[in-house]
């Protein structure tokens, strides 16, 4: 007799009010509830759904589903803290010490677990537990909020190891902004290439791309757009991150859980219609993988410049 989705979320509840389950840990997948509890791949979303519905999950992109922060479903599953160098007032008093710093770090906690719809004064505020009246002392909208989290996040970038040649080091380095897009997935669609935001961090990059093309012998406007192609490869991927967050989020079902559902009407269509190509992928156990689909483009892209550059 299989367990039901009930049962299995009762059990991962007592671990979770009892502790042994905290704060940030990492829930079963689906699949490995499919895998260890010989249950349907809906029956093992539904786990993860009756969880969040609770308040006791969260679906962090980039990483699964997590317990969640606290009990409150309101609550996000990040709390800001104050900077080392600062302390809260004594319990009692309502407020803690604000400044710029600190409100784009907790509007950072809101983006990152929630997504940026969800980001309001009156939701930072609320995390902060302050008024939101008291936020614009130190930012004077929701958009400078925006804008200093994207500044923040893109100063996390570093240019990754500098041994090599100049392709080895642009590896490095865009595998460092993928590292960012990852643990930021509202960063990536904020971003404009036509009409770029003018952050130090954001032209600090672009400097250093352009500079490390620039020493494979080519002049400044080929440095230029080859930057723009790797940015925008990059930035294109990265965007599909944040909706397939909300989606698994809204569903109770992840991406490869959604495709296990339909595999056999896949199985079918391809067949009916002839598509070589996809029959050889259906049944294989080929999965999609987002790092590896970056890693290949990467080197696709860096390949084909360096053909062009030797031709």
């Amino acid at each position: 007799m299989s367990t039901s989705s009930t049962t299995i979320a009762a059990e991962l509840r007592e671990q979770i009010v009892s502790g042994a389950l905290r704060p940030g840990d990492p829930l079963p997948s689906a699949r490995e509830i499919v895998r260890t509890r010989h249950v349907a791949v809906a029956t093992a979303s539904r786990v993860h759904a009756l969880l969040r519905a609770e308040g006791l999950a969260l679906p962090v992109p980039g990483v699964g589903t997590i317990v969640a922060g606290d009990r409150n479903v309101d609550s996000p599953r990040f709390h800001a803290r104050p900077p080392k160098n600062r302390s809260a007032q004594p319990a009692g008093q309502g407020t803690v010490p604000l400044n710029a710093e600190w409100i784009t770090a907790a509007g950072i906690a809101v983006a990152d677990a929630e997504g940026l719809e969800m980001l309001s004064m009156r939701r930072v505020a609320h995390l902060l537990r302050t008024q939101p009246t008291s936020l614009y002392r130190h930012v004077t909208s929701k958009e400078d909020l925006v804008t200093r989290m994207m500044e923040r996040a893109l100063r996390k970038w570093s240019p990754g190891a500098s041994d090599g040649d100049w392709r080895d080091r642009l590896i490095a380095g865009h595998r460092e902004l993928w590292r960012v897009f990852r643990r930021h997935p509202w960063l990536a669609p904020q971003l404009s290439v036509t009409r770029p935001q003018l952050l130090p961090a954001a032209l600090a990059f672009a400097e250093w791309a352009i500079q490390t093309f620039r020493q494979a012998g080519i002049s400044a406007e080929e440095a230029f757009e080859a930057h723009l192609l790797l940015f925008t490869q990059m930035r294109g991927m990265a965007i599909l991150l944040e909706p397939e967050a909300e989606a698994e989020a809204t569903s109770g079902i992840d991406a490869d859980t959604w495709v296990d559902e339909r595999m056999t009407t896949l199985r079918d269509l391809s067949y009916r219609n002839n598509h070589a190509g996809l029959q050889a992928l259906v049944g294989s156990g080929y999965e999609l993988d987002l790092d590896r689909l970056f890693e290949r483009g990467l080197g696709f892209l860096l390949d084909g410049i360096n053909s062009r550059l030797r031709s």
